[in-house]
């Protein structure tokens, strides 16, 4: 896709949330917390009482993750 031309790209694993249950957690990388929390002018640990990542999917090609304001 056009718009993840020249992005920073990352690997990391996805592991199960909780043994039995349908769900998953991904991990953010401490870069784009960061960047995330300085936009808004807050440290991280602010921002992650304030915010949550929202997954965006469906008739595309991957996920797309936006920060919202909880």
């Amino acid at each position: 896709m056009e718009e993840l031309k020249n992005t920073y790209r990352k690997s990391y694993r996805i592991r199960i949330n909780t043994p039995g249950r349908k769900s998953y957690r991904v991990v953010f990388p401490y870069e784009v917390l960061e960047m995330e929390a300085r936009k808004h002018g807050m440290e991280i640990p602010e921002f992650l009482e304030k915010y949550q990542a929202v997954a965006h999917f469906n008739g595309f090609d991957g996920v797309y993750y936006k920060f919202e304001e909880i």
